[in-house]
């Protein structure tokens, strides 16, 4: 009894056996298990796989060649214009489904005033147009017609202008189309008084004309010719006669691979123009009567 008192210490509460104790863990990693011999070997191994990649990569990032970067000419803008740009000529351009495009085909850059204009180095203004009107024709919406829209929209600075058409002024007397292509003429030159007219007649989609439409034809051509401008015949050219896939499933307007084919037949035409081959003040006939 002596001996199992001597071995036990008097506390407030009771005793505890005097043998030494290992320390707690502290917070919640008391509840953790200590890993197995193996377990700590993979951990070590992990630890050193991940070392070895961390100065792999280290090393890479502090030896790799830094490709070197070029910046365009004109980055930023800083560049300026070439005088050949500054000096392009500029095309205006009237008319209707032809020149504004469709769905079908012809829209922005895809059109053959844009590809005209990209072919011979030009400044390209906004098609102006719609594809309902014409010399007489009005449009559906705001019954404009060619008339209206070159007074409305004029293009000053044109080089060349060209007006396409128009297959929509079929139920026109030719007296009065001629009268309101003739008005057309003098707005655009009074408007744009260094530009020289481009006129292309009504353009049919294949070989069977319908017999309104040379009237038109030789309405628009009578105005043309009286102005002293250059005309353009696409029935006497046969345009669109020979390949029906150039228009789109309306069997109306052109596709994109029209306006490519448009472009094709106009842009000698306007380069003719731009070279002064041709004459302005004389009368121009450029197809067959």
């Amino acid at each position: 009894m002596r001996i199992a008192s001597a071995r036990r210490r008097a506390v407030a509460g009771g005793t505890f056996p005097d043998v030494a104790r290992a320390p707690e863990r502290p917070g919640f990693f008391r509840s953790l298990p200590l890993p197995s011999r193996a377990e700590g070997l993979v951990i070590a191994a992990l630890l050193l796989v991940t070392a070895i990649g961390v100065g792999l990569a280290a090393w890479y990032a502090s030896n790799r060649n830094i490709p070197e970067f070029e910046a365009p000419p004109d980055a930023g803008g800083t560049t300026a214009p070439s005088p050949a740009a500054a000096d392009a000529p500029v095309l205006a351009f009237y008319g209707d489904r032809y020149v504004v495009g469709t769905q079908l085909g012809g829209l922005g850059p895809t059109g053959w005033p844009a590809l005209v204009s990209q072919r011979l180095g030009a400044q390209a203004t906004e098609p102006h147009g719609a594809i309902d009107t014409g010399y007489v024709a009005g449009s559906i919406f705001g019954g404009l017609t060619y008339e209206a829209i070159a007074a409305q929209q004029p293009e000053p600075d044109a080089d060349i202008t060209i007006v396409f058409g128009s297959r929509n002024d079929f139920q026109a007397p030719q007296a009065d189309i001629t009268a309101a292509a003739t008005r057309t003429f003098d707005i655009i030159r009074a408007n744009a008084p260094g530009t020289q007219l481009l006129v292309i007649g009504p353009a049919w989609t294949d070989a069977a004309v319908p017999p309104e439409l040379p009237p038109v034809r030789d309405a628009v051509r009578q105005a043309a010719l009286a102005a002293g401008v250059t005309f353009v015949d696409p029935l006497a050219e046969r345009w669109f006669f020979d390949d029906v896939g150039l228009i789109g499933p309306d069997l109306i307007s052109p596709n994109d691979a029209g306006h490519a084919y448009l472009a094709d037949q106009i842009e000698p035409f306007v380069r003719e123009l731009l070279s002064d081959a041709a004459t302005p003040a004389a009368a121009t006939d450029a197809g067959p009567p």
